[in-house]
């Protein structure tokens, strides 16, 4: 793609604020909104293929809304709002046969996801990574929130919603690249059924669903919703297991308010998790791979597909407890309050091997030894006004709040050595035992208290019947303290640090015709220099991160709605990072500069009665303008890891006229991507097709579906070392049964 250059970043900020505080001539003192056409699917014949889209989609929510609109606070339609925001509702999910997170992450337009070995779950998209990224679990967001996300089974979400670019105005420090809301399913008033799910496949995988809704009474309806999967795992001595329960309840005794609140419970189980294979020399593969570009002669051994070079007595697991609440009350027709409380209760715990490295001496691979434990308690509340009306003659919407949130985290670390392994894996080891000779390399424990009061406000204003402003400013007061045990000496230290950040955004959608919108908006965002929680002393000394990003996008349906396109194009940048002092190396300053601009698109076309096509592609150049690391080594110019440059989907269903037979082919192609900062390590691109075969009869829907058809070997993801990939799964087959009880 043509470069765009970071030196126009000004004079693109200052383009995009024209036009989105520019006034258009004679406005209209009546003037209406921006309307938005109804978010529901086009009417289905018997021969319409039966599948919502991966689409641009923000419900319009009433007061009563059961989670926060990802965008906005506003209760903006979707044709309002000046940013991209990609959705996958339940349907879409099972359509494109999405296990969990990571797959329905991968299937949005220019998102990469993966499983780190710290933080399973986590993506990187805008040409940044898993840092700049937030996780929401129904418009809740913790701090650090990386470490709260896990791999959890789809059939818990109502959907999944992807918010590109800043979002600090709507949650707070560490939100450039985006926010990923997962949004549960609810009790609702108005349904009564539910779904069940069954699933069986390749390398002893199966699923469980299970989802009820029933309404009580007028104004009372619970629902609950179960899930578990298990798998042996397609990699040696690596069977996992999760399950998970939602219980919802919603009370609405009139129009006026309404109380909702659930408990979510999560588990998940992992027998010596897989953390990627290794590279060695080509001399030391049994069957060496093209798969790992680099000049120092490494490759990737096909052998290893199967191999677990983890300890046998390796686990990570996690448990969590979440409750939340929402009360809303309709103060008057253009007043609405709205108060959320939540309670965050996790621990989670890592004792693994999770790097190794080739040693040529020995011709075995040296191995860490790790043990993590967390114990993580968030204490969450948000209570906001909204208000819907009229300001000098325009249609007005405002809506202001406060947010608090009290976390208390306990961290247990242990770094050292494990004995080495042989390449063929055949005798791993366990973990060594808790003692000051094993695990030389730091054995400390310490808590973190973290405290954030937040202030916020939202403001939209039709300056025209055509023509929508909106705005955005929150302030937060960031109290941060540590206390930290050396187990080996005894020592005791700590520190305290508060951080005091202002976000703001500005933001425009014009019509230009009917069901087409040109939308663009300018934002800035914080972040920290490290994750909060674990931040060390000597990165406490620094100030936040700043970031500001420029998007302009365009989105439209035609044909009566039988086309929905959008296309966005953004540059985004981020100061202020650490780096080395080029005249003195071993000392850090923050004076870094990262930086990212691209194209990204996305269509869903209903091409005939018969047949559907989703495509999305996206293009970035993503690079480090200012960087040194270790050493003086200088990184400017070079490309993050785990960035590729260019991702591109295409999904089609087709159904057969006159039965409930349909078909499905999906291809994911991702480009390549580096290892490591300093670029010496390129994974080359790779292309995935899967496919299904689906009976939709009175019964039940059974698919048969195909993953990986054409068996490719490929990686996916790099892990906390650069010489470790995680490979992709070889082909898989699965068998699934779904029903609907209405």
């Amino acid at each position: 793609m043509p470069s765009l250059r970071l030196s126009a970043f000004s004079l693109l900020r200052a383009a995009a604020l024209v036009l989105a505080a520019a006034a258009l001539p004679a406005p209209d003192a009546h003037a209406e909104p921006v309307h938005a056409q109804p978010a529901d699917a086009e009417a289905r014949s018997d021969h319409a293929v039966d599948l919502d889209a991966v689409r641009v989609q923000a419900e319009r929510r009433d007061a009563r809304a059961a989670s926060v609109a990802s965008a906005s606070r506003l209760g903006l339609d979707p044709a309002e709002i000046p940013a991209t925001l990609d959705l996958l509702d339940a349907d879409a999910i099972q359509a494109h046969g999405l296990r969990d997170s990571v797959e329905i992450l991968r299937a949005m337009p220019g998102v990469m996801a993966g499983n780190l070995p710290g933080q399973p779950g986590v993506a990187s998209m805008r040409g940044f990574a898993s840092g700049a990224v937030s996780y929401l679990f129904d418009g809740v967001r913790l701090t650090s929130s990386g470490f709260s996300s896990r791999n959890w089974d789809s059939f818990q979400f109502e959907r999944v919603e992807v918010l590109k670019g800043p979002a600090s105005v709507l949650y707070g420090e560490g939100v450039l690249a985006g926010a990923i809301n997962f949004v549960p399913k609810n009790a609702q008033l108005d349904a009564r059924g539910g779904d069940v799910l069954l699933g069986y496949g390749s390398h002893g995988s199966a699923r469980l669903g299970l989802d009820y809704n029933a309404p009580l009474s007028e104004t009372v309806a619970v629902r609950g919703v179960l899930s578990a999967n298990r798998s042996d795992g397609h990699v040696d001595d690596t069977a996992s297991q999760a399950q998970a329960f939602s219980g919802s309840l919603l009370w609405q005794p009139d129009a006026r308010l309404s109380l909702r609140a659930a408990l979510d419970y999560d588990r998940d189980d992992f027998d010596t998790a897989y953390f990627g294979a290794p590279l060695v020399p080509r001399d030391a593969a049994a069957d060496p791979s093209a798969l790992v570009d680099n000049a120092l002669g490494l490759v990737v051994d096909k052998a290893a597909r199967e191999r677990n070079y983890n300890v046998r007595d390796g686990r990570m697991d996690s448990r969590s407890w979440w409750l939340r609440t929402r009360l809303d009350y309709r103060l008057s027709d253009d007043w609405n309050l709205s108060n959320e409380t939540s309670v965050y209760d996790a621990r989670r715990r890592w004792d693994n091997s999770e790097d190794f490295a080739y040693n040529p001496a020995s011709g075995r691979l040296d191995r860490s030894a790790s043990r993590i434990h967390h114990d993580q308690r968030v204490w969450n509340q948000r209570l906001s006004l909204r208000h819907e009306g009229r300001l000098g003659g325009r249609r007005h919407l405002f809506a202001a709040g406060f947010e608090y949130s009290d976390t208390d985290f306990f961290n247990l670390r242990r770094f050292g050595r494990a004995g080495s392994v042989d390449l063929l894996a055949q005798e791993r080891g366990t973990l060594p035992p808790d003692n000051p000779l094993d695990y030389g390399d730091g054995r400390n424990d310490f808590d973190t208290r973290a405290k954030v009061a937040a202030l916020f406000a939202e403001d939209a204003l039709n300056l025209t019947e055509r023509w929508l402003l909106v705005a955005g400013l929150r302030h937060e007061r960031i109290e941060l303290r540590r206390r930290n045990l050396d187990l080996d000496s005894g020592l005791r230290s700590g520190f305290g640090r508060e951080f005091s950040p202002t976000s703001w955004r500005l933001g425009s959608v014009f019509e230009l015709r009917p069901q087409t919108q040109l939308y663009a908006q300018y934002s800035s965002a914080v972040l920290p220099v490290s994750s909060l929680l674990t931040i060390n002393q000597r990165n406490n000394a620094f100030d936040l991160s700043h970031g500001e990003s420029l998007e302009i996008g365009l989105r439209s349906e035609l044909f009566a709605q039988r086309l929905r396109l959008t296309a966005t194009a953004y540059a985004l940048r981020q100061d202020d990072i650490l780096t080395r002092d080029p005249l003195q190396p071993q000392i850090s300053v923050q004076d870094g500069r990262q930086s990212a601009r691209g194209v990204e698109l996305s269509l869903s076309a209903q091409a005939s009665a018969r047949l559907r096509i989703d495509a999305s592609a996206a293009l970035l150049s993503s690079r480090f303008d200012r960087l040194r690391e270790a050493g003086g080594a200088d990184r400017s110019g070079n490309r993050p890891s785990n960035v590729p440059e260019r991702t591109a989907s295409v999904d089609a269903w087709y159904r057969l006229d006159g039965l409930p037979l349909s078909f499905h082919l999906g291809l994911r192609h991702v480009g390549d991507f580096y290892t490591d900062n300093a670029n010496q390590l390129r994974v080359r691109a790779h292309t995935v097709a899967d496919a299904a075969v689906d009976w939709n009869g009175a019964g039940g829907r059974y698919t048969l579906r195909v993953r990986n058809l054409a068996d490719a070997f490929y990686a996916d993801w790099s892990g906390y070392s650069a010489r470790q990939v995680y490979l992709g799964a070889p082909r898989s087959v699965e068998l699934t049964y779904t029903r609907a009880f209405r």
